[in-house]
């Protein structure tokens, strides 16, 4: 009878071994598992406009037509829109409150990382007039172009070093793919005309032509990228989503109007900013996927950071990194 226990717990431990083999114990794929392998990243901003003026939308005939990752629950950080691009690129809360393109942030950011680690970035702005152009806005009356939606240029070090000439006009995104120069972390910001906000030098200023004017920039751009040899020989990932959502009742989103066509999340993370849409296409899945997991642009630079093996970014408590094809829901 003492013999027994021994001959039981080796059987259980024989039996455990051989189901652990059996794929039925393979662990889900999870955000953190989909992750890894992406060999060049782009992210394209758009501008003020939340969930519901977007998806399903006639105005936005092409972002709707586009396969790839789509969350229904993905949130900005904060009003108005400088914080959120700030955010994506790794400062804290509290963010910044305005929108002055004078504000400096002397934290740590992605950029800076990657750089720091071996990783090549860039970021191809519309309307900017040279590479590493640190005006406010260009040109300097009524321009296009604005300094706040230039998030690298936003935190003093990188402003200071050699990254400040990666900062370049949109206009050399295609040679730069064509050449196979691309970085592997590449910010794609339209101007004021074709981000969906608008400006007063716009040809035109109501909401379903500044949806249609960004639509047809992402019609323009994305098969660019899509095109291209890096595209079909490597792991791209393009993420396509907006700063913030819109304001006020007329548009019917944003602000109290945001609370009342669209409940807030149980989720407790940052959510201030407004829901608003996001894209995720993945060069190596060809079939449409959805989540209904909570995510925020602290997500994105989780997922970012953990994809190139890099220091944690996002603070604690927000380190959740996007949702995945097959990721179960956990907090909303």
């Amino acid at each position: 009878m003492k013999r027994i226990p021994f001959i039981i717990s080796e059987r259980c431990l024989f039996f455990l071994l051989a189901m652990m083999s059996f794929p039925f114990f393979s662990p889900p794929v999870f955000a953190a598992a989909s992750l890894k392998g992406a060999d060049h990243v782009f992210i394209i901003i758009m501008e003020n406009k939340g969930f519901g003026e977007i998806v399903h939308r006639t105005d936005a005939p092409y972002f709707n037509s586009l396969s790839g990752g789509r969350l229904s629950s993905y949130w900005s950080l904060a009003h108005p829109s400088l914080p959120n691009y700030v955010g994506m690129m790794g400062a804290w809360p509290p963010l910044p409150a305005s929108d002055d393109p004078r504000i400096r942030l002397s934290g740590d950011s992605l950029p800076e990382e990657m750089v720091r680690h071996g990783h090549s970035v860039g970021s191809y702005m519309q309307g900017l007039p040279r590479p590493g152009f640190g005006g406010k806005s260009a040109p300097p009356l009524f321009g296009r172009y604005v300094l706040k939606h230039d998030p690298f240029l936003l935190f003093s070090r990188l402003r200071e070093s050699p990254v400040r000439k990666t900062v370049v006009p949109l206009r050399e995104l295609p040679e730069d793919l064509a050449r196979g120069r691309i970085p592997e972390l590449s910010l794609i910001v339209p101007d004021l005309c074709h981000d969906m906000h608008g400006a007063f030098a716009c040809h035109f200023h109501n909401r379903h032509e500044l949806v249609k004017a960004g639509d047809r920039f992402l019609a323009r751009w994305i098969p660019v990228i899509e095109g291209s040899q890096l595209f079909r020989t490597g792991r791209v990932w393009i993420f396509v989503l907006w700063d913030e959502s819109g304001y006020g009742e007329k548009s019917g989103f944003g602000g109290d109007a945001d609370r009342n066509r669209d409940p807030l999340p149980k989720e407790k993370r940052l959510h201030a900013g407004g829901h608003i849409p996001f894209l995720w296409i993945d060069s190596k899945l060809s079939r449409p996927w959805q989540s209904s997991c909570f995510a925020n642009h602290y997500s994105l630079l989780e997922s970012l950071t953990r994809n190139f093996s890099l220091p944690d970014l996002a603070p604690p408590g927000e380190r959740v990194p996007l949702p995945g094809p097959g990721r179960v829901c956990s907090g909303n």
